[in-house]
C-alpha cells in the first residue's frame, strides 16, 4: 500500500509538472515567434491573457466538478486535451487558430489541481496530506525549471515547432497512464454530502470574500513574471534568447526553493498561512519598486524577479494548497481551491491583456509599478485579517 501511494503521488507530481512544461513553452518561444512574425507583442499579450482568463473560469467550474467527479476522470481528460492542443499548436495556424488552441490548452490544464488535492486527501491522513500538498506544489517550480531547459533546447536544436510537439506528447503519455492507474483512487463524496456548501454559500463568508483580493494580486504578479520574463530580458538588455536563459533560469530555481521552504516559514509564522503571505507581499513590494528604477543591470533585474517569484510562490501555496484544507471536512476543498485559483487567474488574465498594450507603448516600468501597488494593498488586507483572527 505504501509503495502504491508513492507511485500514485509521483504520477500526480509528474503530471502537474508536465502541464507547466506545456504552458511555459509559449513564454520561452515568444522571442522566436516574434522574430518569425508568427506573433506580435500585442498578440502574445492576448494569448497570455486569454490563457489566464480561460484557466480562471475552468478552475472555478472544474473545482466544483472535482467535488463530485472521481479524480482519475478529471486528471486524465485534462492531460489528454492539453496534449492534443499543444501538438496542433505546433502547426502555427492563423492567429484565430492559435487563440482557440491556447484557450483549449488553458481549460484542459485547469482540470488537474483540485483533483490532485482530492487524490492526496484519499491517499493520506489529514495531517500528512497537508505536508504532501506543500510538496506537491513544488511541481509548479519544477515544471517551470524543466520548461525553460527543455523548451530552450528544443528551440535551439530541434526547431520552434518541437517546443509544442514534445510537451504535447508528454502530456498525452501521462494522460494515458493516469487513465489506467488512478481509477482505484475513489473519493467518498457521500460522507460529506450533508455539510457540503454551494459556491454561493461559500462566498457569504466575509473572510472568504476578503481573501479574494490578495489572491487576485498574487496571481497577477506570479503569472506575469513567467509570461514576460524571457521577452523582458531580450527587449530591455539587448541580449539574445540563449544569453537570456542564464537569467531567466534562476527565477524558477529560486521559486522552487521558496516553495520547498514553505513548511519552515509556515512553522515560523505560527502555522498561519496569512502571515506567510503578508511577508511575501512585503518582499514583492520592495523588489518591484527596484525594477521601476532606470539603469538597473541584468543581474539586479534577475535578482529582483527571482525574489518576487519566490515570494509569490509562497503566497501561492498559502492560497491554493493550505487555505483550502480548512474546508476539507465539509467536502469543499476542491471548490475553495478552484475559487482561489479562479480569482488569481482572472486577475492575471485581465492584467496580461493590459500589460500587452502598456509594454508596447511605455515599456515595462508601469507593469512593475502596478505590482508594487498591488503588494502594498494586499499586505494591508492581510494585516487587517490577522488583527481580527489573532488572539
Amino acid at each position: 500500500m505504501k509503495k502504491r501511494r508513492k507511485i500514485l503521488f509521483a504520477l500526480c507530481y509528474l503530471s502537474y509538472t508536465a502541464i507547466y512544461i506545456a504552458r511555459l513553452n509559449l513564454s520561452i518561444a515568444s522571442p522566436a515567434l516574434k522574430s518569425a512574425e508568427i506573433l506580435s507583442a500585442q498578440q502574445y499579450g492576448i494569448l497570455g491573457g486569454a490563457f489566464s482568463v480561460v484557466y480562471a473560469a475552468g478552475r472555478l467550474l472544474n473545482g466544483i466538478l472535482s467535488d463530485r467527479r472521481q479524480p482519475w476522470s478529471m486528471i486524465s481528460a485534462g492531460l489528454l486535451a492539453a496534449g492534443i492542443s499543444n501538438v496542433f499548436f505546433s502547426f502555427f495556424p492563423p492567429f484565430a487558430g492559435l487563440f482557440l488552441l491556447w484557450c483549449a490548452n488553458a481549460f484542459a490544464q485547469s482540470m488537474l489541481w483540485s483533483s490532485v488535492l482530492c487524490t492526496i486527501s484519499v491517499l493520506y491522513d489529514p495531517q500528512e496530506a497537508r505536508e504532501k500538498n506543500s510538496v506537491m506544489v513544488t511541481s509548479v517550480a519544477t515544471g517551470n525549471i524543466l520548461g525553460i531547459l527543455i523548451n530552450l533546447y528544443l528551440i535551439e536544436h530541434c526547431g520552434l515547432r518541437w517546443a509544442f510537439i514534445l510537451p504535447g506528447a508528454l502530456t498525452l503519455l501521462l494522460g494515458a497512464i493516469s487513465l489506467c492507474s488512478l481509477r482505484p483512487v475513489q473519493v467518498p463524496f457521500s460522507e460529506n454530502a450533508d455539510m457540503h456548501e454551494s459556491i454561493f454559500q461559500l462566498l457569504r463568508s466575509r473572510e472568504t470574500r476578503t481573501i479574494l483580493l490578495p489572491a487576485v494580486s498574487h496571481g497577477i504578479i506570479k503569472d506575469n513574471v513567467t509570461l514576460w520574463m524571457a521577452v523582458f530580458f531580450v527587449d530591455s538588455f539587448a541580449i539574445d534568447l540563449e544569453q537570456s536563459s542564464y537569467f531567466i533560469l534562476l527565477i524558477p530555481i529560486i521559486g522552487f526553493l521558496g516553495r520547498a521552504s514553505y513548511p519552515l516559514f509556515f512553522r515560523h509564522c505560527g502555522q498561519h498561512e496569512h502571515r506567510v503571505s503578508l511577508g511575501a507581499f512585503a518582499v514583492c513590494a520592495v523588489c518591484a519598486s527596484v525594477l521601476c528604477l532606470r539603469g538597473i543591470t541584468p543581474m539586479i533585474a534577475m535578482f529582483c524577479l527571482s525574489l518576487i517569484y519566490a515570494a509569490v510562490s509562497l503566497a501561492n501555496t498559502s492560497f491554493l494548497s493550505v487555505y483550502p484544507t480548512r474546508y476539507a471536512q465539509s467536502g469543499n476543498m476542491a471548490s475553495v481551491s478552484g475559487l482561489m485559483d479562479f480569482s488569481a487567474y482572472l486577475g492575471a488574465g485581465a492584467a496580461s491583456f493590459l500589460y500587452g498594450q502598456v509594454v508596447d507603448r511605455f515599456g515595462y516600468s508601469p507593469m512593475f509599478a502596478s505590482w508594487t501597488v498591488l503588494s502594498v494593498i494586499s499586505g494591508g488586507i492581510l494585516f487587517q485579517l490577522l488583527k481580527k483572527t489573532d488572539p
